[in-house]
């Protein structure tokens, strides 16, 4: 079961794992993401503050002229920005709060003028991470927030995995900076093709390359055999059912749930906008569309996208011996405790939620005693990779020591991590390896 840090000095038991772990500090916060809402209208900055709350953020208020000190002084995990985009003050903010080291990795989402593309995209010029209209729906203001924080997250572990590299005399995985531009990306257009197609066709066609799907069931079969940047849904009257269900499988599917989609619809009500982003789309555009519109939001998803996909890509890069186990090729037990030192202090500093799974192969010494070790290794092994399979990038899986297998889940909730915790666990027990001696199979018996 995954562990939460109750006080200080008390030891944070986790299931299957035997060792003990320190908690630093008087006690570890279970609380969300801080959002500093920045705006001088109190009325609809309260609003906003409101709204965030009800979500489980830690909404906190600020005028113009004080934002820079209260992101500074604050610390915030997300910045958002009302008011007018085309104002120099607003400018002036973005720039200022991304050229000074303390709030430069800070995501900042601005919200402008839907009809002004030019103030939207001098907002986003000037270093916004997003740019929504006055008239976002709630659900995609709170997708943006959880995508800007999921982005921050994965770079934040990046500096802790080097923090924690360098007491071992090596280089921990490298930094990486977000793409610039975008010229070769891959666009799946799924729906009938309308007097909107040409002319997405040609704003696109400076990114990559559009690849038209006539129905949701032979774009599934392309997103099958190729690899997409995003995913543009024409939702007609009366097929909304077949496309939504389209999206939602898009979600469901551990390879494609990252895609970005955006959807075009017919209507305007709210109960339509509502059914769109429940369905998992990033963004909603009404017809007819405005092209250029669109091609600044798909940029933005484009080049985020990008850079997840890179920061997953550093994750995986092959670990240095001296951090990592050589049976299982996870990261072994020295690194580990190195790592929570690092962990625990921050999210305790920081209040941020912190879970922790342990695994452990309980019938792992039956197996050396009937089959031998190479098969209880050989259980090892596959157990290892289950793990590793299974995780998110900023998760650090471990092997403990023995049959002990550790998960450390930054910024999770005890219930997100509870789910992770029994699926991982299932699969290892329906794991199976066929002894060297008598062909008869061996399972492992985990418990979590």
């Amino acid at each position: 079961m995954p562990a939460r840090a109750e006080n200080a000095k008390k030891t944070l038991t986790i299931a299957g794992y035997a060792g003990p772990l320190i908690i630093l500090g008087e006690q570890l916060m279970q609380s969300s993401a801080r959002v500093l809402v920045v705006n001088d209208d109190p009325a609809e900055s309260g609003k906003l503050a409101a709204k965030l709350k009800s979500q489980g953020y830690q909404g906190f208020e600020s005028g113009n002229s004080d934002a820079l000190k209260a992101a500074r002084s604050d610390r915030p995990d997300v910045v958002i920005m009302g008011g007018r985009a085309s104002d120099s003050s607003t400018s002036n903010f973005a720039n200022a709060m991304k050229s000074h080291h303390q709030t430069s990795h800070v995501p900042l989402i601005m919200i402008a003028d839907a009809g002004d593309i030019t103030a939207r995209i001098k907002s986003l010029g000037a270093g916004a991470d997003a740019c929504l209209p006055h008239q976002y729906h709630d659900l995609q203001l709170f997708g943006r927030i959880e995508s800007m924080l999921r982005l921050a997250t994965m770079q934040e572990e990046l500096r802790r995995r080097r923090e924690t590299a360098r007491n071992y005399g090596v280089e921990g995985p490298g930094v990486i900076a977000p793409p610039v531009t975008i010229t070769d990306a891959n666009f799946l257009f799924a729906g009938p093709a309308d007097q909107d197609y040409q002319n997405i066709e040609k704003a696109l066609i400076a990114y990559g390359t559009l690849v038209h799907a006539h129905s949701a069931s032979s774009a599934i079969t392309y997103l099958e055999r190729k690899n997409f940047d995003t995913i543009i849904v024409n939702v007609r009257a009366g097929k909304e059912d077949d496309f939504y269900q389209f999206c939602h499988e898009v979600r469901r599917n551990a390879r494609l749930y990252n895609i970005p989609i955006v959807c075009m619809i017919e209507g305007r009500t709210p109960a339509s906008i509502t059914a769109a982003f429940t369905a998992g789309v990033a963004d909603v555009f009404h017809h007819p569309v405005n092209v250029d519109d669109l091609q600044m939001r798909i940029d933005v998803l484009v080049r985020q996208q990008r850079y997840r996909d890179a920061l997953r890509d550093v994750y995986r890069q092959p670990r240095n011996v001296a951090t990592t186990d050589s049976l299982t090729g996870l990261y072994n037990y020295g690194f580990l405790m190195q790592y929570l030192m690092v962990l625990v202090t921050d999210a305790h500093a920081r209040g941020k939620n912190l879970a922790a799974s342990g695994f452990s192969v309980d019938n792992l010494a039956e197996i050396n005693t009937g089959h031998g070790y190479a098969a209880g290794d050989k259980i090892l092994r596959q157990a290892g990779l289950v793990v590793s399979t299974l995780v998110r990038g900023e998760d650090l899986p471990a092997r403990a020591g023995g049959g002990q297998f550790m998960l450390v889940m930054p910024e999770t909730s005890h219930s997100s991590a509870e789910l992770v915790a029994h699926r991982i666990g299932s699969v290892i027990n329906y794991t199976e390896i066929t002894a060297e001696s008598g062909g008869k199979t061996i399972q492992p018996h985990v418990s979590t």
